[in-house]
């Protein structure tokens, strides 16, 4: 079984409560990757010249596509 499989199972047997716990834990986690991952490509895309926009556009196709660092 893989990890996210396990980690699936056990999410189903949690109480609501401690579910909704996990979401915003989750959600915590998730803004941490995603300011670092903004940072190192806004970083790279300066040095190319890129407007705030354009960066953030090439990001959310970067995540869309489900590619990561």
């Amino acid at each position: 079984m893989s990890t996210v499989a396990e980690i699936i199972k056990a999410v189903e047997r949690l109480d609501p409560e401690d579910f909704l716990k996990l979401r915003s834990a989750l959600d915590r986690v998730e803004e941490r990757l995603w300011d670092r991952e903004l940072g190192r490509v806004t970083e790279k895309h300066r040095k190319e010249k890129l407007t705030d926009a354009q960066i953030d556009e090439l990001v959310l196709k970067r995540r869309s596509r489900g590619l990561r660092p």
